[in-house]
């Protein structure tokens, strides 16, 4: 039987303190996990735990730190040469952005995060329609009704296929208020 990592320890402790509702523990699981998987040199584990630690800042309210994680574990994704991991880790930070209003970073990050994807990226299917509904709230953002309905229309699409109710009848209603 193969010993769990350190680092996969802290990650592990780190989600469980986090659905506990406990952020601030979450957080130093994740800072423990991030230093064990530095240590160890497993570049997609670290990024990993840098992800979630800024799924913390998020929750938190805390955009500037979450997205100063988010592009660490970008950058390592990107070394690592994981393409799945790095599109939906563009895709949070897309999302990251757009709340904050910062529409041309949040631009360039969810159409990497789609190129990546329609290029084969590996991920689940559900990833690819999260990224579409994405750019498609991002074209509401922008006032771009033509984009937006494109968006929603392949969403809706995708999640139709994975048999993701909620998602369709999201799109459904985007597409309605657009249309009217």
């Amino acid at each position: 039987m193969e010993q769990v990592s350190r680092g996969h320890q802290s990650l592990a402790q780190g989600e469980a303190e986090r659905r506990s509702g406990r952020p601030e523990s979450a957080r130093r699981a994740f800072g423990e996990a991030i230093a064990h998987f530095r240590a160890e040199g497993d570049l997609p584990g670290e990024a990993k735990a840098l992800t979630r630690q800024a799924q913390i800042a998020r929750d938190t309210g805390d955009l500037d730190w979450a997205l100063h994680d988010q592009a660490q574990a970008i950058a390592l994704f990107r070394r690592a040469g994981d393409g799945g991991a790095l599109a939906h880790a563009l895709r949070h930070a897309g999302d990251m952005f757009v709340a904050q209003g910062q529409f041309a970073y949040a631009a360039a990050h969810l159409h990497e995060a789609l190129d990546l994807y329609r290029a084969g990226a590996e991920a689940p299917p559900l990833d690819f329609a999260s990224a579409l509904r994405s750019v498609a709230l991002l074209a509401e953002a922008l006032n771009e009704p033509a984009e937006a309905r494109h968006y929603w229309g392949e969403a809706r699409g995708h999640y139709a296929g994975q048999g993701v109710e909620a998602g369709v009848r999201e799109a459904e209603a985007h597409l309605a208020a657009l249309a009217g």
